[in-house]
């Protein structure tokens, strides 16, 4: 069998485009007689120290020696964001290259148009590495016949590692974030990961390329895990639950269902087992089909070798299908939905004051499954605010809101009680 290499341009040399290269540099060969070629590396400074020796003719600062280069016919993108990445893809699938990229704002963002200019030129566009918690299944959700019915994932290693560790350690969110962020498990900037945003651009991801349809970022509901607190984890186990941030897709017809938030799941549930950086996916399709994937959330070297997983695929001469959007698909608005509810309130520790909640909770067909109360008995001082956590039955979201303003407004209850979601996962 005759020898085909592919040659290969990186954009971008920092914490994942360092294990690619890496990686590049222990197997240049590929399965199926085809080498991997490096060829060039575009950074924004050559000069800078690097945890990888990288011989100087391979780095550039030009974005023309790899986009303009006949000889790269793959090119991968690894430096993030979304200006100048859409340039330099857009422009590398127009000039007929393979393109491979760990980006998932910037498919979030755009995937439509990248994938049509994919398609449109006859390129394989790898996007494994936008979520390595999905990469193995990602093919066979791209071209399977049937479609999702129910997709529920942990997407973020940053943030079911700090869940993870507030309930084992018994430390507050702030202190294992800063943890976190010593060991390399959080960015400097945490925002996207503990606000939820990284997570709802995978899921985007993930819908866009089953379904053919990538919902507008603004339209996905997205709640971080900011206002957990270690009381509400402990809470949590004591209801016999843990608590994870998940990223949630229904589908019933052409109404789709796309929602980010903290959720408690069952803890004996296989999500709720993923401990520290894991993450994990379940998806169920319309037939009754149910896959799962298990994937470390966070390093450079689960992304890089999603992005040899691309690579493999173009040396074997396999495409990633892209389903088009053959009909109407309306987003379900998150006052819509449906489910059980955590509710935890700090109120004052005197008689009545429970029944005033679970009252306003009964106007608005909302029954209680369970209650903790953590009064203090004969030690409580006047007026003393104490938590108190219901655990409700399966209820709409619309109710649930305007039941919680209602209590908002009694002077014996702080303002902005907490509600978490729960979900029972697939399997």
């Amino acid at each position: 069998m005759s020898t085909k290499n592919l040659h290969i341009g990186i954009f971008g040399l920092g914490t994942v485009g360092t294990g690619v290269v890496e990686l590049l540099m222990k197997k240049k060969d590929a399965p199926g007689n085809y080498h991997f070629i490096l060829e060039k590396v575009v950074v924004k400074n050559p000069n800078k120290k690097r945890e990888i020796d990288v011989p100087s003719d391979f780095l550039s600062l030009n974005p023309d020696d790899i986009l303009n280069n006949p000889a790269i016919d793959t090119v991968i993108e690894v430096i993030g964001g979304i200006h100048p990445a859409k340039e330099f893809v857009i422009q590398a699938l127009e000039k007929g290259k393979n393109v491979i990229t760990a980006n998932k704002a910037l498919l979030a963002s755009y995937g439509s148009e990248i994938f049509n200019k994919a398609v449109e030129n006859r390129c394989y566009l790898g996007v494994r590495a936008s979520n390595i918690a999905a990469y193995r299944i990602i093919e066979s959700l791209t071209t399977s016949p049937s479609k999702i019915e129910k997709l529920i994932g942990i997407f973020n290693g940053t943030c079911n590692y700090i869940l993870t560790e507030m309930e084992k350690k018994g430390e507050s969110f702030s202190a294992i974030l800063k943890r976190a962020q010593e060991m390399g498990y959080a960015e400097a900037d945490p925002i996207n990961d503990i606000n939820g945003y990284d997570t709802a651009h995978k899921l985007i991801v993930l819908l866009g390329i089953s379904l053919g349809y990538f919902p507008p970022i603004k339209s996905v509901y997205t709640e971080g895990i900011n206002n957990i607190t270690l009381q509400d984890v402990l809470f949590a186990r004591e209801l016999g639950y843990r608590i994870k941030l998940v990223a949630i897709a229904k589908r019933e017809e052409e109404m789709l269902e796309a929602r980010v938030h903290p959720v408690l799941i069952p803890k004996e549930k296989w999500l709720a087992r993923l401990e520290g950086i894991e993450n994990g996916v379940e998806v169920r399709d319309e037939i009754g089909l149910e896959i799962g994937m298990q994937a470390p959330g966070a390093g450079k070297y689960p992304t890089a070798t999603a992005i040899m997983e691309d690579l493999i695929c173009i040396s074997r001469g396999r495409g990633l299908f892209f389903p088009p959007r053959k009909s109407s698909i309306t987003l379900k608005p998150i006052e819509k939905i449906e489910t059980k509810y955590y509710l935890k309130f700090h109120a004052v520790d005197k008689a009545g004051v429970l029944a005033k909640i679970a009252s306003i909770l009964g106007d608005y067909n909302i029954s209680i499954e369970s209650v903790i109360q953590k009064g203090k008995g004969d030690k409580r001082k006047e007026n003393e605010m104490v938590p108190v956590i219901m655990l409700t039955h399966r209820s709409r979201e619309d109710n649930i809101q305007k039941a919680l303003k209602k209590i908002n407004d009694l002077p014996e209850v702080e303002k902005n009680p907490l509600l978490i979601r729960v979900e029972e996962g697939i399997f």
